[in-house]
């Protein structure tokens, strides 16, 4: 019988190999998978750095030099926060929405293609096990089994 240490290294394993695959897939597109974020995130609208590093864990300086790229590639651009004169806002431009829509094709094929190879009970079952999964560890994390933000990163709200 697996014991929950060995499984917990198996789906480490996994997972590392997987984000390997898609942030090269993604990488070849244009985009990474941490540029794909911070542009899906400015989708919803403009947002000061600050916030943007918060959201993703970043550190402030990594935010600053991702900004940096994403607007000297055209992608987005800075702008003067009207609720702040002393703010920056970064926003989406239109070639980083066009940049972003192949980004999110290719990331859907990719998807297609690693996932595809399950059938239907078999993803209905790794979906039943990746939320239990995710329930142990937002308890973890905040102590709460059943934290609102769930529903901002595209989880069904209970």
């Amino acid at each position: 019988m697996t014991s929950p240490e060995q499984l917990g290294e198996l789906y480490l394993e996994v997972h590392h190999r997987m984000r390997r695959a898609f942030d090269g897939g993604m990488s070849a597109c244009g985009l990474s998978l941490a540029r794909t974020k911070v542009l899906s995130q400015l989708q919803r609208g403009p947002a000061r750095p600050s916030v943007l590093a918060a959201e993703f864990g970043f550190a402030p300086r990594t935010v600053t030099e991702l900004v940096d790229t994403l607007e000297r590639d055209g992608l987005v651009t800075r702008q003067a926060d009207p609720t702040d004169r002393r703010a920056l806002l970064v926003a989406l431009t239109s070639e980083g929405e066009a940049a972003l829509a192949v980004a999110h094709a290719t990331r859907a094929r990719l998807m297609k293609q690693v996932f595809g190879a399950l059938g239907g009970d078999d993803r209905a079952t790794m979906a039943r096990l990746l939320q239990t999964l995710d329930d142990a560890m937002a308890e973890l994390i905040t102590g709460d089994p059943h934290p609102e933000e769930m529903s901002a990163h595209g989880r069904t709200e209970r």
